[in-house]
């Protein structure tokens, strides 16, 4: 029996959908990469773009940007969450500076290999020699969950950059290509993580998520996060939920100091949330 799909518009649930169903969908407009969908083999809700069987899906308008914002009034914000958290933010505290402890050693796995444990800099050596693809599953975990490769920021060329910035190894030439662009933000977010919430600087902002560098550890790999895309509230509400995928130790350009840069994966969005990015990404196609 062929695989049927469940999605969330809003309030409302549509389903059961066929491949070519959501496929036609995306194409029309009329389903967009961030509305939500059940993945049956965990049983959770995720964007449309994180789903296994969808991922490769782009927007059916070639000028995508525009048709998304056309079709807020007639297309209900589909897998859109309340920009309001429940949350006590009161005592939000703002970023000073702290003693950086030493941070725990994140290992790779890869799933067809998932006894052997991989360093960071094994994983590039195997990208170089072809021993893995964009399209290998890989996790920080060895029972997962499984992600493609190219999907982890962790392998990004930013990431990368700033990994050659603190390390003293020969990183191997390897070429990634990411699948939603990173556009340049340079903002201040607030960010509340483990119930407090704290200032951190944005570099970049994409469709599926974002990262953030604070002075000292603020968060877990795979601990939940919630932001707003200012570097202050209004009153409780938020932008987007996320969750850590990747912590690093960076240093800035011109600076002599060592920060730590987390990943984000965005789960869920506000309709806020999204036009922010929206913007974000109309401003860059103009300034190319």
């Amino acid at each position: 029996m062929a695989t049927q799909y469940f999605l969330s518009t809003g309030k409302q649930k549509i389903g059961p959908l066929s491949e070519r169903a959501v496929q036609d969908g995306v194409r029309s407009g009329k389903i967009q990469l961030f509305d939500m969908i059940l993945n049956a083999q965990t049983n959770e809700w995720v964007m449309l773009m994180q789903h296994p069987d969808f991922s490769d899906l782009e927007n059916g308008s070639d000028d995508s940007l525009n048709e998304e914002r056309s079709q807020k009034e007639s297309h209900a914000a589909v897998g859109l969450i309340s920009d309001s958290i429940d949350e006590d933010t009161r005592g939000i505290s703002f970023l000073t500076p702290d003693n950086i402890p030493i941070l725990t050693p994140v290992y790779w796995y890869e799933k067809d290999n998932a006894h052997k444990r991989l360093k960071y800099l094994e994983v590039l050596s195997m990208i170089h020699s072809q021993k893995l693809s964009e399209q290998s599953l890989i996790s920080k975990n060895p029972t997962g969950p499984w992600r493609k490769l190219v999907d982890w920021e962790d392998f990004s060329p930013a990431s990368l950059e700033n990994y050659k910035q603190v390390s003293k190894d020969n990183l191997p030439d390897i070429n990634i290509r990411r699948k939603f662009p990173r556009f340049e933000c340079g903002k201040v977010f607030v960010v509340l993580s483990k119930g407090k919430g704290y200032q951190a600087f944005c570099p970049d902002i994409s469709k599926s998520g974002l990262a953030f560098i604070v002075r000292s550890p603020k968060a877990d790999l795979n601990d939940p996060i919630v932001i707003k895309f200012n570097d202050s509230l209004t009153g409780n509400k938020f932008d987007a939920k996320g969750v850590v995928v990747s912590v690093r130790k960076v240093r800035l350009p011109g600076s002599e100091s060592i920060y730590i840069r987390y990943g984000v994966r965005f789960t869920h969005l506000s309709e806020s949330g999204r036009d922010f990015i929206l913007a974000a990404a109309a401003s860059d196609k103009q300034a190319a």
